[in-house]
C-alpha cells in the first residue's frame, strides 16, 4: 500500500491541482496497488511518519501565506521526511514555502528554511509579460529524468532565487528567476515546478517516472500507464510542435 498525503488541499487548490492526486491514485490503481489518501489543511495533526508521498498544489498569494504560518510549525518532521528519502511533489507555488523566506512588498516573511532558495512576488515594476504583474502562458520544458518533453501551464507572480539544482529546463521567460532557463527544484525525491496544468495529468511519463521509482522503494510492481493521459499528451504534442 502507498500512503499519500494530500496537504493543503483547501487552501492551494487553485486551477483543479487536486486532479494531481487523483492522478497519483488513478495511476497507482491501475497497477493494482492500494492507496490510501489523507486530506489534511491548517492546524490538523500530523504524523508525516505515516506517509510515502506528500502533494501540495498551487494557491492564491494570500492562501499560499496562510499555509506559510501553519507550516513553519511542522519544519522538522519536514526536513526528516524530506532527508529520509521520501517523495514530495510541489506544483505552483507551494515551492515557496520551503525556501528561506518569501519577500512581499520589501518584507521578508520567514518560511521554512529547508532550501536555500528565496522568493519575491513580483509586481508591476519588476517584471512585465503578457499579464502585467504575472508570469502567464503555456510552456514547453526539458527534463534530465526522461526524454519526453514536459508540458504545461504558468500562472504565476513568484519568482525564486539561488536554485542551483532545477528541476527542468524552460524557456528565460518562464525560467525561476526569468534569467536563465532554470526551471523548478529538485532535491533527493523532491520534485518542484511552477508547472500547473495539472502538472501530472497532463504528463503521464513524468508521473511514471515518479511513482515507479516510489513503488521500487516499497518493492512494488509498477508497469501500466494510464493509456488515456498518454493518449491525451500526444495528441497535444503532435497539435503544437513548436521547439522551446
Amino acid at each position: 500500500m502507498i500512503r499519500l498525503l494530500h496537504l493543503y488541499y483547501d487552501l492551494l487548490n487553485l486551477y483543479g491541482e487536486n486532479a494531481n492526486s487523483r492522478c497519483i491514485v488513478r495511476s497507482l490503481e491501475l497497477n493494482n496497488i492500494k492507496v490510501k489518501v489523507d486530506l489534511k489543511s491548517l492546524n490538523d495533526k500530523i504524523d508525516f511518519n505515516d506517509y510515502d508521498i506528500i502533494y501540495i498544489g498551487s494557491g492564491s498569494e494570500d492562501n499560499l501565506l496562510l499555509a506559510n504560518e501553519d507550516i513553519l510549525k511542522r519544519k522538522k518532521e519536514l526536513e526528516h521526511f524530506i532527508n529520509d528519502d521520501k517523495f514530495l511533489i510541489l506544483t505552483g507555488n507551494s515551492m515557496d514555502l520551503f525556501g528561506k523566506y518569501i519577500e512581499v512588498n520589501d518584507e521578508k516573511i520567514k518560511s521554512l528554511s529547508i532550501f536555500d532558495y528565496y522568493t519575491k512576488f513580483i509586481n508591476e515594476s519588476t517584471f512585465k509579460n503578457a499579464s502585467s504583474d504575472r508570469i502567464v502562458g503555456e510552456i514547453k520544458a526539458t527534463s534530465e529524468l526522461i526524454k519526453e518533453p514536459i508540458i504545461g501551464f504558468q500562472n504565476r507572480c513568484d519568482v525564486n532565487y539561488d536554485i542551483k539544482t532545477p528541476l527542468f529546463k524552460t524557456e528565460e521567460k518562464y525560467s525561476n528567476d526569468l534569467t536563465n532557463k532554470d526551471e523548478g527544484f529538485t532535491f533527493k525525491n523532491v520534485y518542484a515546478t511552477h508547472i500547473i496544468g495539472p502538472l501530472l495529468i497532463r504528463n503521464p511519463y513524468f508521473t511514471d517516472y515518479i511513482l515507479k521509482k516510489l513503488c521500487d522503494s516499497k518493492k512494488l510492481k509498477y508497469d501500466i500507464s494510464d493509456e488515456v493521459s498518454i493518449k491525451a499528451y500526444k495528441k497535444y504534442l503532435n497539435n503544437d510542435m513548436n521547439p522551446i
